[in-house]
């Protein structure tokens, strides 16, 4: 016998608008239900997202479905989800999507974590693609995870294939959902400050550190996201795992990731994909990959050139990998964009900063001893900035405590 729906669900067999025949929940989130639908006119299946009756009433919920709606307007490419229908009635509103057939990363982590190299590479790929779709538009997702990174069941291949005539393990597109917390910034669209100053939007385990700190952001902060995804499909964890969302966004701010190689994945991960990855994750968004568009052809250099990751014993020894001038890699991909392109960055993956003495030797001081000289100056520095965030560290770790409290009021008050 078929349990009764709860009361703010729509039952099977549900008419919407007199065009859409309700079949079945598929999802539900904090401000409304996803359910696959038919649509009428042709017995299409659809996706219907639905807002909480309980919540239709709330203005904020209320313009934040509308604003969704415009910005999935705004978007078309094969890896975001299209928007085909925007349904007023009763007082609910309903967002109808293009419908897909299969599961979500999420699912997929939950149950083959961590995933094989190559498919996770391929993953990262499409959604560098979605990614520059968006950004493309003026759009930044702000809440990209696992949750949101759809995958096609089994059938035609991603566009474009797989290398060298092999079958993709995927045999499905990736599509990148739920624009809900999206920020437009250029256009018609365009999300004010004064509407946002002090809030804090994301998923804390995948949010950018100025997304913690409540502070303006751009498409770079979606870029951080990606490496926390990357991170988590060849590591199998997530890079900042802790007891508290608020531990978990301090740590973004104020924690270096353990290096993807230094777990029991080390011998599967290259040291070219590692430096991609910890590029990807920089606390400062300028020492990260400038777009997406970069960030894949990082991914693509370290699959196609297939780096064989070594770990130096000692400076020289890095010193001399440096200096062997090898072709590009994807290490040379993660690395800080230089126009001198003499120094191949060839080093073990290390984030940009403390790398930087290696990447801008002074010309002509080819030996060991002096380039020495040129890592400790870059030391130096590195120990000023230190001792700046530390000052630093105590606001910060005060303004997420009181951004906390801020969420915990407004959502109490939303619920009202």
């Amino acid at each position: 016998m078929t349990s009764p729906p709860a009361p703010d669900r729509l039952a099977p067999g549900h008419r919407v608008a007199s065009r859409y025949t309700v079949e079945s929940v598929v999802g539900e989130g904090s401000s409304g239900v996803v359910y696959r639908a038919a649509r009428d006119e042709d017995g299409r299946r659809v996706a219907l997202k639905v807002i909480h009756r309980h919540l239709s009433g709330a203005p904020q919920i209320f313009r934040r479905y509308h604003r969704e709606a415009a910005i999935l307007k705004r978007l078309e490419g094969p890896h975001v989800v299209r928007m085909l229908d925007f349904v007023e009635e009763g007082g609910l509103l309903m967002i109808a999507l293009e419908h897909i057939d299969g599961s979500s990363l999420e699912e997929l982590l939950r149950e083959h974590a961590p995933l094989e190299v190559d498919l996770a590479i391929e993953i990262a790929l499409q959604i560098c693609a979605a990614l520059e779709t968006a950004h493309a538009a003026g759009v930044v997702h702000r809440d990209l995870k696992p949750a949101n990174v759809l995958i096609e069941r089994p059938g035609a291949p991603p566009p474009g294939g797989q290398p060298g005539g092999a079958p993709s393990p995927l045999a499905g597109r990736v599509r990148v959902v739920d624009f809900g917390l999206a920020k437009v910034v250029h256009g018609d669209l365009m999300t004010t400050g004064l509407t946002e100053q002090g809030m804090i939007f994301g998923t804390p385990e995948y949010m950018a550190p100025e997304q913690v700190r409540g502070e303006d952001v751009d498409p770079r902060c979606d870029i951080y996201a990606l490496g926390c995804i990357l991170y988590e499909m060849v590591v199998g964890a997530v890079p900042f795992s802790k007891r508290t969302p608020i531990a978990v966004m301090t740590a973004h701010i104020t924690d270096q990731p353990p290096p993807p190689r230094s777990g029991q994945r080390d011998g599967l991960i290259s040291a070219g994909l590692e430096a991609v990855i910890l590029r990807a994750l920089a606390k400062d968004p300028a020492e990260r990959h400038p777009s997406a568009r970069a960030f894949a052809d990082a991914l693509r250099a370290c699959r196609e050139r297939r780096v064989v990751g070594h770990t130096p014993t000692s400076l020289a020894d890095a010193l001399s990998i440096t200096e062997l001038g090898l072709e590009r890699t994807g290490l040379d991909y993660a690395a800080t964009p230089q126009n001198d392109a003499s120094t191949a960055d060839v080093a073990p993956a290390v984030p940009p900063r403390e790398r930087g003495g290696i990447g801008a030797l002074p010309p002509g001081r080819g030996d060991v001893g002096a380039r020495r000289d040129a890592l400790g100056g870059g030391a130096a520095a590195a120990a000023t900035s230190e001792r700046a965030s530390r000052e630093r560290l105590l606001w910060t770790v005060v303004a997420i405590l009181c951004a906390a409290a801020g969420i915990v009021v407004g959502t109490l008050f939303g619920a009202r």
